[in-house]
């Protein structure tokens, strides 16, 4: 990978620097996407002694004290560390800075009660020449409430573990999905799916992603890209991220 003034290549792909689609949902206190019954940010302005944090109550600068759930609180990117501990920490497991990616609308199929990806349409929608690292999944249907979606208790779409094999066997390193998770809202700790993903504890992988929560508009076509990941250096299982695609040249 290097760049030039207005352009990053990758693997001898060219891409257009100054022109980038943004697949990142914000964390905010309001109005904002929430999964797994996690608590909303919170943003509070620090105190002490006679010193607040806030213009708006007349101190000198904003300085805010900021709670958040990176796994419920937008879109944010997660390591090996969620499923296996501590010994693992997303600033250290991802330090890429960009990859190509490639981007496929996958509708969902309800098996039973549940809307999930399947091998059968992901396969349908992803080119096997296809050689880039990572995948973007955006599931259809796609409309813009998912930027402010509240999924808790929703039994939101997952991963099924047939679409993850493929996924692995296709030799994809960070996966990015449109959903609060790869695995089922409620399977009673299982995680197949972020297990399989990581062949954990198997033959952990532990410099690939999950990046879950974002959301990528109807007025991107699938296709080759570039992703820029933008992963803030959390020393935790999962991050804040705000990821962007570059189109090619």
């Amino acid at each position: 990978m290097h760049t030039t003034h207005s352009e990053l290549v990758i693997n001898g792909h060219r891409f257009d620097l100054e022109h980038c689609h943004d697949i990142w949902l914000p964390i905010t206190p309001d109005e904002a996407t929430n999964a797994f019954s996690l608590p909303a940010a919170c943003f509070e302005p620090f105190r002490i002694g006679s010193f607040v944090g806030s213009i708006e109550q007349g101190g000198p600068v904003r300085c805010d004290v900021v709670t958040l759930a990176p796994h419920g609180n937008g879109t944010h990117t997660e390591c090996v560390g969620h499923i296996a501990g501590r010994s693992y920490t997303v600033d250290v497991c991802m330090r890429q800075l960009a990859d190509a990616a490639t981007l496929v609308s996958v509708p969902l199929a309800l098996i039973e009660d549940d809307f999930v990806v399947t091998r059968e349409h992901l396969a349908a929608a992803w080119p096997a020449s296809s050689r880039t690292t990572t995948l973007v999944i955006r599931t259809l249907p796609n409309d813009s409430s998912k930027r402010t979606r509240r999924w808790s208790a929703q039994n939101p779409p997952y991963i099924h573990i047939e679409a993850m094999n493929l996924i692995v066997e296709r030799g994809i390193r960070h996966l990015m999905v449109d959903l609060p998770s790869v695995d089922p809202e409620e399977d009673q700790g299982a995680l197949v799916a972020h297990h399989r993903f990581w062949q954990w504890p198997e033959d952990p992988r532990v410099d690939c992603t999950i990046t879950e929560l974002i959301f990528v508009p109807d007025d991107v076509p699938d296709g080759l890209y570039a992703v820029m990941f933008n992963v803030a250096a959390f020393h935790g299982d999962a991050a804040p991220s705000r990821p962007v695609l570059l189109k090619p040249i």
